[in-house]
């Protein structure tokens, strides 16, 4: 399969999966025997949206000036990726249910696959600039990401 038709396959899947968790939210009857997990559920939800919004802020902020590397991108290499990751995580803690569960991995998987696709596009569309900010900065790991930029100053 080519790797655009992937990628298609791969947005349709998201896109059909979330109108699926929605239409879950409605059906199942999930009873929280510990609610501090749907609190854990909206923090994790935060975090992927806020990684999100950041991420297109600083692109739009920065477009046509070449590799961006500044901001959140200095933190994590794909933060919109990262946050996406998150917000389908966060899923299995606002609805604990297996279909949820299977839902989030499943979408999870397809987004680590275009993070892949994308590092791999990158490095041919910028070469050994990009390979350098490899070096520096975490693909997905936020946590690292952020100790590393402390380490820099």
């Amino acid at each position: 399969m080519k790797p655009k038709t992937k990628e298609t396959l791969g947005y349709v899947i998201n896109g059909i999966s979330i109108a699926v968790f929605f239409f879950l939210l409605n059906v199942l009857d999930v009873s929280l025997d510990w609610p501090y997990l749907e609190y854990i559920g909206w923090i994790i939800f935060g975090l992927g949206v806020f990684l999100i919004v950041a991420s297109f802020l600083t692109l739009v902020r920065n477009r046509g000036k070449g590799l961006i590397d500044c901001g959140i991108y200095s933190i994590v290499r794909h933060p919109m990726y990262m946050g996406a990751i998150l917000v389908f995580l966060s899923w299995a803690f606002l609805l604990p249910h297996w279909l949820t569960l299977l839902l989030s991995l499943i979408n999870i998987a397809i987004v680590y696959g275009f993070v892949l696709q994308a590092d791999r596009r990158n490095i041919d569309l910028f070469g050994s600039e990009y390979e350098e900010y490899i070096e520096r900065v975490p693909r997905l790991n936020f946590l690292a990401g952020f100790l590393n930029s402390f380490r820099r100053v």
